[in-house]
């Protein structure tokens, strides 16, 4: 399967060819039982990286590929992301003006409902539950707020220390959440100078394929 994404050097390699191959190499690899079997079909392709140019010219055509497709495959969700919200819109504004028609038009029954009865189907009109508009903030009580504030761990634990045994016990009993991230960008500055650092190693970055 995998000697099908070369063709020999007096064939042509086609977008509509590369796409076969894309989609059998895909296949291929994914139906494969075991990783033996993968590698096999790895090992193919990079034999055959060893013999011609046309074969290695061939595997930066199909690597440019993928990536035309996946810049398509994104500006395709981009795409309907729009349509579902353009549809979104429309689905709610039609709503909001058959609500306005059924509280015009329908009698109320003895259920205290308002509906408009079809063939097979029927609408009717229910009251949302009640919610909050905050109309200013500032003007809201300490008491009715929540405060989210991010800081270095250290002073988290100085404030804590800060506030003595017994003030310390009720202040964390009315925190309602903790969230703890690593700052890798900090870490890596000091690992790179030699510094170690409990928890935490520096991974060095792998090569890359660039095309050209």
């Amino acid at each position: 399967m995998a000697n099908e994404l070369f063709k020999s050097s007096d064939s042509a390699c086609t977008l509509y060819e590369l796409e076969d191959h894309l989609q059998a190499l895909a296949s291929s690899i994914a139906l494969a039982e075991d990783e033996a079997t993968r590698q096999l079909i790895l090992d193919e392709i990079g034999l055959a990286l060893r013999r011609t140019k046309e074969k290695r010219d061939a595997v930066v055509a199909f690597l440019r590929h993928c990536e035309q497709q996946q810049r398509f495959a994104d500006a395709e969700i981009e795409r309907i992301e729009k349509r579902k919200a353009f549809i979104a819109s429309v689905g709610e504004q039609l709503e909001r003006y058959v609500v306005h028609l059924i509280e015009q038009l329908a009698p109320v029954d003895r259920k205290g409902i308002q509906r408009l009865e079809g063939n097979v189907s029927s609408m009717r009109i229910q009251k949302n539950p009640d919610s909050v508009v905050i109309t200013d903030m500032n003007a809201i009580p300490a008491p009715y707020k929540r405060v989210t504030i991010s800081m270095p761990a250290y002073v988290w634990e100085t404030l804590l220390v800060r506030v003595g045994t017994e003030d310390r016990k009720v202040f964390e009993s009315r925190v309602e959440k903790v969230e703890s991230r690593a700052d890798k960008k900090a870490i890596a500055a000091e690992l790179k100078n030699g510094i170690t650092i409990s928890g935490a190693d520096l991974k060095f970055g792998g090569n890359r394929l660039v095309i050209g």
